[in-house]
């Protein structure tokens, strides 16, 4: 597999944490529930109009019910959330069932829609009016429906124009915005006439032909024992008590910080390895079909491989370099463990 070549524009994603008001946080929860309960509703209406009437309700059918559904007794409450939102959730939905057929008819797994849980990851998603000019971005926060102005720490100035902003929460607690903008222009980087064949294993994490190595950092490695008690805290306390709440927190902090420590490090390797390049080659070991084997399973996750390529794919294809995948027998694929 090559990438060669960059776009001249493309859409990016900008990821900031916001910080809202008491009345901002009740809203936001609200849109969560909200945006649920709109799934799911049309979900198993689409189920019972498929059993029962032998039919299937379209997205233009549903957002029309949609409309009628916010006016109807018991259900108002509706009302309260960003309609923009709404409109959304039914758009996800309409594109799983879309998704579903299409892996049917190609002779892949269907996975049919599965109604959305509390436990899952709670997130809305709102597209910007160019009239309204409903969200923007300020020095220090941002501007975004129903909710206002909501403060944000802007780490840097989004380019390009702004499509949508997707409001979610952590399992942490901490709230986050992701904006997408659309028309954004990459600089390509300058060439540097370097060209590198890359291994990945685990130790060390990459092995460039020109005697560069990467060592792996282990950070779950490294934090396990505290996971470990923070788990068995967890498991000891009466389910549903506000004991039990503040320690779900804290064993979620403790996974969070493994996760942002091993994304910064990712993120800074396959830079580096983007900027001193113009060509890379990596033997294709797919890590993920590798997962059940439990010799190594754990280092494999801990190390991130998935996400190191996934990084460097979208930087080479964003920055004019080339990045090519070279197939791998399947009896080479232990040489990751070494």
């Amino acid at each position: 597999m090559g990438t060669k070549g960059w776009a001249r524009t493309v859409e990016k994603r900008y990821n900031f944490r916001i910080y809202p008001t008491r009345e901002q946080e009740l809203l936001i929860q609200k849109s969560f529930g909200c945006c649920r309960f709109v799934y799911n509703h049309y979900l198993a209406m689409r189920i019972d109009a498929y059993k029962n009437e032998h039919r299937l309700l379209g997205l233009n059918e549903c957002c029309r019910d949609l409309a009628r559904l916010k006016k109807a007794a018991g259900t108002e409450w509706l009302a309260e959330a960003d309609s923009n939102a709404l409109l959304v959730a039914l758009k996800e939905l309409d594109r799983a069932y879309r998704a579903f057929f299409r892996r049917a008819k190609n002779g892949g797994p269907p996975g049919f829609p599965k109604y959305r849980s509390k436990k899952g990851r709670s997130s809305y998603t709102s597209r910007k009016n160019i009239k309204r000019e409903n969200i923007a971005i300020e020095d220090r926060a941002i501007k975004l429906p129903k909710l206002g102005r909501v403060r944000c720490r802007v780490s840097r100035r989004p380019e390009g124009r702004i499509l949508s902003a997707s409001v979610f929460q952590s399992p942490s607690g901490k709230y986050f915005v992701s904006v997408c903008c659309t028309d954004v222009n990459p600089r390509p980087l300058p060439k540097t006439g370097k060209t590198a064949e890359i291994k990945l294993g685990i130790t060390p994490l990459v092995t460039t032909s020109d005697g560069f190595t990467s060592e792996n950092p282990r950070y779950f490695e490294k934090s396990e024992k505290k996971i470990a008690r923070l788990s068995r805290r967890l498991s000891r306390k009466p389910k549903g008590s506000n004991n039990r709440e503040k320690a779900r927190i804290k064993l979620a902090r403790a996974y969070e910080k493994v996760s942002n420590r091993r994304s910064d490090c990712l993120n800074k390797l396959s830079t580096r390895l983007v900027r001193e390049y113009d060509a890379i080659y990596i033997r294709d070991t797919k890590p993920s079909e590798h997962m059940t084997d439990k010799r190594f399973a754990k280092e494999l996750a801990d190390a991130g491989l998935g996400y190191l390529l996934g990084k460097l794919r979208y930087k080479c294809d964003r920055y004019g370099k080339e990045l090519v995948l070279t197939d791998v027998s399947s009896e080479r694929a232990p040489d990751l463990a070494s």
